[in-house]
C-alpha cells in the first residue's frame, strides 16, 4: 500500500478556483438541508411518530423525567441521540425540534464527503461526492426520520475525515480530535466498536507515517482520547450494572440474529416482527424462566445470549448460511423491510448506483491507504452484520464511503472524455 500522490490540503484545483468551489459547496449544503427538512414536512408530523422508532422517544421521555440514561441495571443504548431527544422533549414535543437539527446533520455529512472526497483524491471528487449525499434519497427521506443513522452517518464520517487528515500531518492533536470524534460514534452506535477498532488498528499499521514508533503513538493518542470521552458512560454503566459496556442488550440482539424464527417475518418486515413470533413459540418452562427476572434485565439479557449462543453451537451449518443471507440481506437492492413502488425504485436505482460505482472507484484506488481504511468499514460491517443481522437503515452510514469514490471514478470517466484528454499525444 501507499499514500496518494496528491497531499494538497488546498481547496482550488485544476478548472476551479477555491472561490467557486466554497459558493458549490454553500449551494449543496442549504440545498441539502432544504431537501430534507421539504420532504419530512411534505410527509407530515403523523409520519414522523408513527414510523420511526417510538421506543426511542420514550426513552428520551423517561430520561428527561428522571435524569437518568439507564433503567435499574440496564443500559439499553449509548446515550447521545437519546440524550437529544431528551432535549428536545424538555423544550416541547414538537417534531421541529427533531428534524430541522437532523437535516442540519445530514447536510453536514454531505460537506463531509467532500473533505474525504479531497483527502483520498481531489476537490472534484469531493464535489461529486457532495452532490450525491445531498440528494441520495434515503439519506434525504431518512436522515429526519426518529431514528439515529443521521447521527450516526455523520460522526463516522466525521472520524474517517479527521483520521485522514491526522494521517496527512501526523500531529498528536490532529490523532487526539479524530478520537474524539470515534468516541462520539460509539457514544451514538454500540455496533459500531468493531469499525473503530480497525480504524485503530490500520493507524497503528498502514497510516503513512514511516516509523513505526509514530504509528503506535498516533493509534494510542486516538485510542486513549476515545476512551476519555466514552469515560464517564462506561463508567455510568459500571455502576448500574457492574459491567463497564457500551450496551447491555448484547445477548438479546445476539438471540434475535440467531433464532429459529430470525427469517419468519424478515425482511419482508421487521426483523422486530420476527422476535415476536419466536417469543409466541417459546415454551411455559422457557416463559417461567423469563418471568423469573423480571426485575433483572441484565439476567434476562444474559438468558437471551445463552439461548442464541446454544442455537448456534447446535446449528453451526445453519448457522453459517443464515449469516451469509443476513449480508446479502444487508446489502441487497431491496430495501428491508420490504418496500413496493417508488420508495422501492428510488432506493434501488440510486443504490446500485452509487454502490457500482463506488466498487469500481476503490478498485482504481486499491493501492492507496485511504482505500484499505474505507474497506476496513465494510469488513466491520459485514462481520457485526454475519454475526447478530443487518437491514438497510444499519448499513446506510456506509453509502457515503461508496459516494466518494463514485466520485473518484466518474471524475476519470470525465477526464477520459474531456477535449483535453483527447488531444494529450
Amino acid at each position: 500500500m501507499t499514500a496518494p500522490a496528491s497531499t494538497t490540503t488546498t481547496l482550488s484545483t485544476p478548472g476551479l478556483s477555491g472561490r467557486t468551489i466554497y459558493l458549490i459547496l454553500s449551494a449543496l449544503f442549504i440545498a441539502a438541508f432544504a431537501a430534507r427538512l421539504g420532504v419530512r414536512i411534505a410527509l407530515g408530523e403523523q409520519a414522523f411518530w408513527s414510523q420511526g422508532y417510538t421506543s426511542l422517544y420514550r426513552l428520551a421521555e423517561r430520561i428527561a423525567a428522571t435524569g437518568a440514561f439507564c433503567d435499574g441495571d440496564r443500559c439499553p443504548r449509548p446515550p447521545l441521540y437519546p440524550g437529544f431527544l431528551a432535549a428536545t422533549v424538555l423544550i416541547g414535543k414538537n417534531y421541529l425540534l427533531v428534524i430541522i437539527p437532523q437535516a442540519l446533520i445530514g447536510a453536514g455529512t454531505a460537506l463531509l464527503a467532500f473533505l474525504i472526497g479531497r483527502e483520498v483524491a481531489d476537490a472534484r471528487a469531493g464535489l461529486i461526492a457532495c452532490a450525491l449525499a445531498a440528494f441520495y434519497p434515503y439519506y434525504v427521506v431518512h436522515d429526519t426520520a426518529l431514528q439515529d443513522t443521521a447521527l450516526t452517518t455523520f460522526f463516522l464520517a466525521l472520524a474517517l475525515c479527521l483520521t485522514l487528515r491526522a494521517d496527512r500531518r501526523g500531529r498528536i492533536a490532529d490523532w487526539v480530535v479524530a478520537g474524539l470524534a470515534c468516541g462520539a460514534t460509539l457514544l451514538t452506535r454500540a455496533a459500531l466498536a468493531p469499525t473503530i477498532a480497525l480504524l485503530v488498528i490500520w493507524i497503528a499499521t498502514a497510516s503513512r507515517a514511516p516509523v513505526a514508533r509514530d504509528r503506535l503513538r498516533g493509534a494510542l493518542a486516538t485510542t486513549i482520547a476515545c476512551f476519555v470521552l466514552l469515560s464517564p458512560w462506561l463508567l455510568t454503566t459500571a455502576l448500574h450494572t457492574g459491567k463497564a459496556a457500551l450496551s447491555t442488550d448484547v445477548g438479546y440482539e445476539l438471540w434475535v440474529g440467531n433464532n429459529p424464527d430470525t427469517f419468519s417475518r424478515f425482511p419482508q418486515e421487521s426483523i422486530d416482527a420476527s422476535s415476536a413470533v419466536a417469543h409466541s413459540h417459546f415454551t411455559p418452562a422457557e416463559r417461567e424462566a423469563l418471568r423469573a427476572s423480571p426485575g433483572n434485565p441484565r439476567a434476562a439479557d444474559g438468558w437471551y445470549g445463552e439461548r442464541a449462543r446454544d442455537y448456534i453451537l447446535e446449528h453451526p451449518l445453519t448457522t453459517a448460511r443464515n449469516a451469509v443471507r443476513k449480508i446479502a440481506i444487508a446489502f441487497s437492492w431491496r430495501i428491508t423491510p420490504y418496500r413496493t413502488g417508488l420508495a422501492q425504485w428510488a432506493y434501488a436505482a440510486s443504490f446500485l448506483s452509487v454502490a457500482l460505482f463506488g466498487i469500481a472507484g476503490m478498485a482504481m484506488t486499491w493501492r492507496r491507504n485511504a482505500t484499505w481504511l474505507v474497506a476496513s468499514l465494510f469488513v466491520a460491517f459485514i462481520g457485526v452484520t454475519a454475526v447478530f443481522s443487518g437491514q438497510t437503515s444499519h448499513r446506510v452510514y456506509l453509502d457515503v464511503y461508496w459516494m466518494v469514490f463514485a466520485g473518484v471514478a466518474l471524475v476519470a470517466v470525465i477526464d477520459r472524455l474531456s477535449p483535453r484528454s483527447a488531444t494529450k499525444p
